[in-house]
């Protein structure tokens, strides 16, 4: 539960790499702290991913797992820091192809994470992120960022065994 609460959003393969486990052994301690209340799952994508038992509003949530996403996250951490970033910009920014970046602004947009900012005549279009999602991924990123300054480095995991007691 220690290493949920350490680290929201955190997926099952992510899960049984970082703690040295198989998938089955996750699986069921998973299962349990679940079952149990200790924990919730939220579904991103193909992803199952881990919470901390009411510590997170469903908005944050979602903000939290696309943060944890490669090029999503990096996306909604450029918009944050920044007014607005043109398509072309932001494109080579993130070193992705023009339609990459297409597909992803399309899905984010879906989500209602990200909106187009209003282009007069033959501007570029430009991207800012949706009021309230922009004041959730600076809470989120700057919790984030106390977290990972204030944790000890561990130099082992140690492994769980089988037959823990909660």
């Amino acid at each position: 539960m220690a290493y949920i609460t350490a680290n929201p959003g955190v997926y099952l393969r992510e899960l049984s790499e970082d703690l040295g486990l198989s998938m089955g052994v996750v699986q069921y301690h998973v299962w349990v702290l679940i079952r149990r209340g200790e924990a919730e799952e939220y579904r991103s994508g193909r992803y199952r991913r881990f919470f901390g038992a009411a510590k997170y509003q469903e908005a944050d949530r979602m903000v939290i797992s696309l943060l944890r996403q490669g090029t999503a996250g990096r996306i909604l951490t450029l918009l944050s820091g920044e007014q607005s970033l043109t398509h072309t910009k932001l494109a080579t920014i993130l070193g992705v192809t023009s339609q990459a970046l297409t597909w992803q602004m399309k899905r984010l947009r879906t989500m209602g994470v990200v909106r187009t900012s209003p282009s007069q005549n033959l501007a570029p279009k430009s991207y800012c992120l949706v009021d309230g999602v922009l004041q959730r991924v600076k809470a989120v990123v700057g919790q984030m960022q106390d977290r990972a300054s204030s944790q000890i480095q561990v130099t082992s995991v140690r492994r769980i065994d089988t037959h823990c007691v909660y």
